[in-house]
């Protein structure tokens, strides 16, 4: 049924998903306007080449409209949008290069019962731009750490796996997991108060 009188950037995400399922192609495309940037930058977490992540952009959405109806307003809809965006990507990600680069080899279930909840991307254009300026400086000095911190920091802050996720993924004891997040986030605030001090 079709909505009238009602402008459709304002809803809420469940609202317009709603929408969607009813297979409404303006919903579509006002998800799709709203988290293009989001789900982009995501990628770029695990992809470097621009065109591949163009392409894979576009497969995530592809999948998260195909299945939409399957969308649990329990989370928050780009918690479940950017996780489809993850796997997409590590599907196009060979098992090599994951190892090669420290990442996981396998997805985390879609069925996981705690989701640590991804910021929904600011609609406020000055906002959005401070936000992404922060995130892309986290992101620089997480890669600066050591080795041992690096991939405990990009496993717990990027991927949000949890403590025994990692513990097991790793081969190591808990504490140890939870020593060295401890530390990487101090040497993180450290590093991000340095850099402030720079600009």
């Amino acid at each position: 049924m079709e909505k009238t009188g009602l402008k459709l950037t304002n809803l809420s995400d469940p609202e317009l998903v709603k929408l969607a399922i009813e297979q409404n192609q303006a919903a579509f495309i006002v998800l799709y306007t709203r988290y293009n940037t989001g789900v982009k930058a995501h990628i770029s977490h695990y992809i470097i080449q621009k065109e591949d992540i163009e392409d894979i952009c576009l497969e995530s959405f592809q999948k998260a409209f195909s299945q939409i109806a399957t969308y649990n307003e329990e989370y928050k809809f780009s918690t479940w949008l950017y996780r489809i965006a993850r796997n997409t990507a590590f599907d196009h990600i060979s098992r090599k290069d994951r190892e090669k680069n420290n990442l996981p080899t396998t997805s985390i279930s879609e069925e996981m019962a705690q989701v640590s909840d991804i910021p929904a991307v600011m609609h406020n254009p000055e906002d959005e731009i401070i936000t992404q300026q922060e995130y892309d400086k986290w992101l620089t000095n997480i890669e600066k750490l050591k080795d041992d911190y690096r991939v405990i920091a990009r496993m717990n802050l990027i991927d949000n796996f949890g403590y025994k996720e990692i513990a097991d993924e790793l081969e190591i004891p808990i504490n140890t997991v939870k020593t060295r997040i401890r530390r990487a986030k101090a040497m993180l605030l450290k590093m991000m108060e340095i850099s402030d001090e720079l600009l």
